[in-house]
């Protein structure tokens, strides 16, 4: 079973992509409603909080765990990886949606972080959106220009955006926001015209749509989900011993109200399920 943990809702979409790719393995998806938005959170907190939620699913029986928050990989995951997993679980392992995009953006694997003089520029120009926490932590940026130095990244946060996502803002209040963020973008960089945009929350793919209004004419916006599920696809097929293929279930937890996230999973997603609630630690 692998667990798939995101601090909202925003991760069912990187599940979404993770089920059609790999419909014969059995996914535990957790999401920290209680505690969402991760985005404006202390770095201490996500940390906490992200390893709380990756024991959980490891304790219920999930040997690999994909953190679907591009906030918890981005502030959490090398701790998690380098420190806790060899402590505690020293079989299992634990994926972010980072390195996908990454080696995307950069066109060579991760485990090349220099570049080589026969490298291809893949993106010249690329502007990133992404949640205060993972603007902060600045860990698109340089993993890629370790890579890829030629390529030129804009970053731009955009706070509360994923909170709005999840509260059923309006599409029309939800334009007017994200207008306002890719000008603020672009304008404080004048003359720059991103080849692409990466949508950095998982949250973000929901309004897709709305950032390629905002976007210029032919900025190519990249797939999170879809990369984290091609990524998932190649891992599994090298390291065959963390798949179960013959299952095919899909279980949904939240520490939140599932009163209140009962037909959530189909109205973003697509995937039919009931939340069940569980229990993280004495809040």
């Amino acid at each position: 079973m692998i667990g798939v943990f995101d601090s909202g809702s925003g991760g069912l979409t990187v599940l979404k992509a993770l089920v059609e790719a790999l419909p014969d393995e059995s996914f535990l998806y957790l999401g920290d409603h209680a505690r969402a938005p991760y985005g404006e959170r202390d770095n201490a907190d996500i940390v906490a909080y992200t390893t709380e939620a990756v024991d959980f699913l490891m304790r219920s029986g999930c040997r690999l765990v994909v953190i679907a928050c591009n906030t918890a990989a981005s502030v959490a995951l090398r701790t998690i990886q380098q420190n806790w997993l060899p402590a505690h679980y020293p079989r299992n392992r634990v994926l972010g949606v980072l390195v996908p995009m990454v080696e995307a953006l950069a066109g060579v694997p991760w485990h090349r972080e220099e570049p080589h003089e026969d490298d291809v520029l893949r993106y010249a120009r690329v502007v990133l959106f992404g949640t205060t926490k993972t603007i902060e932590s600045r860990a698109y940026l340089e993993e890629v220009n370790k890579r890829a130095p030629g390529c030129a990244i804009v970053q731009q946060a955009c706070p509360n955006l994923a909170g709005m996502i999840e509260e059923g803002a309006p599409e029309r209040v939800l334009l007017d926001v994200i207008e306002t963020w890719v000008a603020a973008a672009l304008d404080g960089h004048r003359g720059f015209a991103p080849d692409a945009a990466v949508l950095g929350c998982t949250h973000y793919p929901l309004v897709r749509h709305l950032f390629a209004r905002g976007l210029p004419e032919g900025t190519h916006i990249l797939s999170q989900p879809d990369l984290i599920a091609e990524a998932l696809t190649d891992y599994l097929r090298r390291r065959p011993d963390f798949a179960e293929p013959g299952q095919g279930s899909v279980r949904y937890l939240t520490t939140g109200d599932p009163a209140h996230l009962r037909g959530l999973a189909v109205f973003m997603t697509v995937l039919h399920g009931q939340f069940q609630q569980v229990r993280l630690s004495d809040r």
